[in-house]
């Protein structure tokens, strides 16, 4: 039996994902209807992100604003995501300062930031990201996404010094609310939203929340189609007047066919440049990358008096990936298209994931002032099996003209022989956190965290047998040090610098046969930060400088395979550095008309032997505006915007001819225009474009693959 035929398929088809959705519809008025008190109800308090916003900080867990915080940060609330059409964290992440954003292919988006790989993905503070199961987040399911420039290690553990990305779901209200979209776009693009608060009891003490979101979608590429389901259902409850409790359950699954894996080529056999069009897909009809993932998450939240919090997150999460997969070879002839040819590859992996994080914040006096800590601890365990499956190396294809195959050809399967792997990584910390106020104007915030991380491989034949461990590797009383100054000049403008740490573990021996120690990140950064207009607008601006050593690479004095086990010598490098600075202003500049707009200049260096990092923009500016218009207009409000970066270039790509090439990207320049119309207290109709004028670009020169032309998407949103 094929792996494809073998998928479960709950939440998976349009119909019951359709179906969901109007039951969500419909369920909604009688539920209002029922409760009184929601008969007058307004709409969900949503969180509106200005500077003097003091929620738990992604960066310490102190209960401090953006405008306190002695790091980089970039929010996009609710309202962004919806007026933008930002449906998945792709879209997000284009608009975040400093964040560059490209792709493998047409599953694996890959993100950057100060020079460095995006890993760090979290989900109300909790990681969430697995190799094998990575999802393309639907935003249905966030109120708003919080990025963090730079090392995040105190609350992170292992990682990279890039950036942390922390998703916030929506939680209940109190109050009944309820809304339904439905959009559609370019390339057969459809989808349907909804999104329901109702309170269980007629005081809102009890209540939940239920939101689902089914898309449907075609690419500019060929052959390519997707639908993706997503549901998430949350109960809270104030169990007493100090203690609130939550439990609640999402699930996505992402299901494309004629998804890619790969490239396209760069070059013709004789050397010349290929310009195949943009819809190019070297992938067949029957390919497929299929994703699931559900999780059970809770929280718990208890209440001492008016200056102490108790807080309790944990998630279970089970994930599941299975392909069938094609990339592509070789080089067209320029006149008859032949030459290419295809090689095949088969996946299936499950995954599950345990974590929990625990903290005590709180106030305590000292010296005259009044001063924060938080004492916490995290664990996080995961388990990724990868089942071996019936080969497919000896498949291959010849496409007879590349120019006008249509991807039509006998179908691949794979299915389980049996045998598997099971990695098993844990890590689990401590740490702490304070706010010393210094004097009125200086703040000192300062932490550290103590982590343990271990994993290891067990492996199984065909008949379930364990056959024997691997990779067994641990770091143990790794300290990851926090400390930023915040000196406030005026009330609303300060200035600040902070040095943080993370550290990422490899398994990776040296000639002695020892393990290397981790790869050691660090981030400098300092910084002005500003808001104006209670809040309502911020500016910021920093320099930083973020550090990558220790980092493996080929002992190349000793020969390939010299180690007793087989494996080679690996040495540890410093040198992988990034410098720049970076500017960023969000908010509202006048009443009805809004500002979101950032720059970032970087500029990497690293040791002759790292060849680990692609080669990101040195530049990258991202604007975006809307306004509202006056008098008989003011229901309107129109906008736009504009994403540029400067030249890329790629390295050692391949050439007919023999030898290498460098391909080089000129800067570019999309365009995005946007509008939103309020036909009512409870209709509001969108229209969004994205890159209007249609620019051809490479999106990727490493892994060359087109960025997207010209799309058109149309909303219509009913709240109730």
């Amino acid at each position: 039996m094929s792996l494809r035929a073998a998928l479960p398929r709950s939440l998976r088809r349009a119909p019951l994902g359709v179906a969901l959705l109007f039951a969500l519809a419909s369920t909604a008025p009688a539920v209002a209807l029922a409760d009184t008190a929601a008969a007058d109800a307004k709409t969900l308090d949503q969180v509106n992100v200005v500077g003097t916003q003091a929620a738990p900080s992604s960066t310490t867990r102190l209960p401090i604003t953006l405008q306190e915080t002695p790091q980089s940060t970039s929010v996009i609330g609710i309202d962004r995501l919806q007026d933008e059409a930002l449906f998945s964290i792709n879209d997000v992440m284009r608009n975040v300062t400093g964040v560059s954003v490209s792709f493998y292919d047409t599953q694996r988006p890959l993100y950057y930031a100060r020079g460095f790989t995006i890993t760090d993905f979290q989900v109300d503070g909790l990681p969430t990201y697995s190799g094998s199961t990575n999802q393309e987040y639907d935003t249905a399911f966030y109120d708003r996404v919080e990025v963090i420039r730079g090392a995040n290690g105190l609350l992170s553990g292992a990682g990279i010094p890039s950036a942390t990305v922390n998703l916030l779901r929506k939680r209940p209200g109190k109050d009944f609310d309820a809304s339904i979209a439905v959009s559609a776009g370019s390339w057969d693009f459809r989808r349907l939203e909804a999104d329901v608060n109702a309170p269980l009891t007629s005081d809102g003490r009890f209540r939940s929340r239920v939101v689902a979101a089914y898309t449907d979608r075609d690419l500019y590429y060929d052959r390519y189609k997707e639908d993706k389901m997503a549901g998430m259902a949350v109960l809270e409850g104030d169990i007493t007047d100090s203690t609130t409790v939550s439990l609640g359950y999402q699930r996505q699954d992402n299901n494309p066919v004629g998804s890619t894996w790969g490239t396209v080529p760069f070059f013709n056999s004789d050397g010349t440049f290929a310009h195949l069009p943009r819809e190019t897909n070297l992938a067949p009809k029957w390919s497929y990358w299929q994703r699931e993932t559900s999780t059970v998450f809770s929280n718990l939240e208890q209440r001492f008096g008016e200056n102490w919090l108790l807080k309790l997150n944990t998630a279970y999460t089970r994930g599941n990936v299975q392909n069938v997969r094609v990339y592509g070879s070789g080089y067209p002839d320029p006149v008859t298209g032949s030459g290419m040819y295809l090689l095949a590859g088969a996946g299936d992996a499950e995954d599950t994931r345990k974590g929990a994080d625990l903290y005590l914040s709180g106030k305590f006096p000292a010296f005259g002032r009044e001063h924060d800590v938080v004492i916490g601890g995290s664990y996080n365990n995961l388990e990724a099996t990868t089942w071996t499956l019936t080969s497919v190396a000896n498949w291959r294809y010849d496409i007879p003209n590349i120019r006008d195959w249509n991807g039509d050809i006998p179908e691949l399967t794979a299915s389980r022989t049996g045998a598997r792997r099971i990695a098993h990584t844990k890590q689990s910390g401590i740490y702490a956190s304070t706010r010393l106020r210094l004097a009125d104007p200086l703040s000192l915030i300062a932490g550290a965290r103590l982590s343990r991380w271990e994993t290891l491989s067990r492996s199984y034949n065909a008949a379930g047998a364990y056959t024997g461990t691997s990779g067994a590797y641990k770091v143990t009383d790794e300290v990851t040090p926090y400390v930023g100054l915040v000196y406030d000049i005026v009330p609303d403008f300060s200035v600040y610098a902070s040095y943080t740490e993370i550290f990422n573990p490899q398994n990776y021996k040296d000639r002695n046969e020892n393990l290397l120690a981790p790869v050691e990140g660090s981030n400098l950064e300092a910084g002005i930060k500003s808001q104006w207009f209670d809040g309502r607008l911020t500016a910021n601006a920093a320099i930083f400088e973020a550090k990558q050593d220790n980092y493996a690479v080929r002992d190349m004095s000793l020969p390939d395979g010299s180690l007793s086990d087989g494996s080679s010598a690996y040495i540890g490098v410093n040198g992988t550095k990034s410098r720049g600075w970076e500017v960023d202003v969000n908010g509202e500049i006048l009443p009805g008309w809004t500002v979101n707009a950032g720059f970032t200049h970087v500029k990497v260096t690293r040791a002759a032997t790292d060849l680990l990092y692609a080669n990101p923009p040195e530049d990258l500016l991202q604007l975006n505006t809307s306004v509202r218009l006056p008098g008989v207009l003011e229901r309107l409000t129109v906008g736009g915007g504009l994403q540029w970066q400067s030249k890329v270039e790629g390295y050692n790509i391949q050439y007919p001819l023999g030898g290498t090439r460098t391909v080089t990207q000129p800067s570019y320049m999309l365009v995005n225009l946007h509008a939103n119309y309020r036909i009512s207290d409870s209709w509001t109709a969108s229209l969004n474009v994205r890159n209007a004028l249609d620019k051809t670009y490479w999106a990727n020169l490493d892994y060359n693959n087109y960025g997207e032309p010209r799309f058109v998407s149309a909303s219509l949103r009913w709240a109730f």
